[in-house]
C-alpha cells in the first residue's frame, strides 16, 4: 500500500479508513484482491480494532466484502454502483454548480483557473495521479464555493466506485478530454452562465457511459 502520513486531530480509525480507501481508489489495492486486517495494522502502525472499523465502514459502502476467517475481499467494479454514484453525484453536483455560477468571487475564478492550468502542466508531465488529485480538487471548490461541504462529504462517500473507474479511464485514455470539459465547465462559470455550466457538468459526469467498453477490454478482470 501507498501509505500517506496522519493528519493532526485525525483517529486511527479514520487515518485507516482513509488510506485504505485511497489504496482502493489508486488501485494499490486492485478489485478481486485479498488483503488481511493484520497485514494493514502491521503497515499502519496500528492496533487490528482501528483497521477492523475501517473495513467494516467500506463493507457497507459494498467497495469491501467481508469474508469470515479469510479476510477481507476488495470488491470486483460493479458498473450497477458505478451508476448509481454517478447519478448521486450528477443531481447533486448539477445544482451546486449551477449555484457557483453566481456566487463565484473574483478570487474563485482565479483558482478554479490556476487548477486548469496545473492540470494541464501535471497531464503534460505524465503525472496521472497529480492531474486525478487537481480533477477532485476543481469539483470539490464548487462545494465550497456554495457552501455545501455537507453535500461534499455525503458525495464522496458514496462515489468511491466511480473514483475506482475514474481512475482507470485515466490510466487506459488521455486526460487531455477531461481537461478541455474542466476548461468548458469554467468558461460558463466566468460567463455566469449557470444554465451552460450545469449541461456541461452533466455529459462531463456521464461520459463514463461512452468510456465504459475501452476499459473493460483493457481491464477485464477488474469488473464483477
Amino acid at each position: 500500500m501507498k501509505i500517506s502520513e496522519k493528519e493532526q486531530k485525525e483517529s486511527n480509525r479514520d487515518y485507516a479508513l482513509r488510506n485504505i480507501r485511497n489504496n482502493i481508489i489508486n488501485l494499490q489495492l486492485q478489485p478481486g484482491s485479498l488483503i488481511s486486517e493484520q497485514d494493514i495494522a502491521n503497515e499502519l502502525k496500528l492496533s487490528r480494532t482501528p483497521v477492523h472499523e475501517a473495513l467494516q465502514e467500506l463493507a457497507r459502502t459494498k467497495i469491501i466484502d467481508i469474508l469470515p476467517q479469510r479476510g477481507s475481499l476488495v470488491s470486483l467494479i460493479d458498473m450497477k454502483l458505478v451508476d448509481e454514484a454517478v447519478f448521486m453525484r450528477a443531481t447533486i453536483e448539477a445544482a451546486v454548480t449551477e449555484q457557483a455560477c453566481n456566487m463565484a468571487s473574483a478570487d474563485d475564478i482565479v483558482a478554479l483557473e490556476e487548477n486548469v492550468n496545473l492540470q494541464e502542466f501535471y497531464n503534460q508531465k505524465n503525472n496521472v495521479e497529480k492531474v486525478m488529485e487537481l480533477d477532485n480538487a476543481f469539483h470539490e471548490m464548487m462545494y465550497r464555493i456554495t457552501n455545501k461541504m455537507q453535500c461534499h462529504f455525503m458525495v464522496k462517500t458514496m462515489n468511491i466506485h466511480y473514483d475506482r473507474f475514474r481512475e482507470l479511464k485515466m490510466h487506459a485514455s488521455d486526460p487531455a478530454n477531461v481537461i478541455q470539459e474542466h476548461k468548458a465547465i469554467l468558461t460558463a462559470i466566468q460567463q455566469k452562465d449557470s444554465e451552460k455550466a450545469k449541461n456541461l457538468l452533466l455529459q462531463h459526469l456521464n461520459r463514463h457511459y461512452v468510456d465504459e467498453k475501452d476499459i473493460r477490454k483493457k481491464y477485464p478482470n477488474f469488473f464483477a
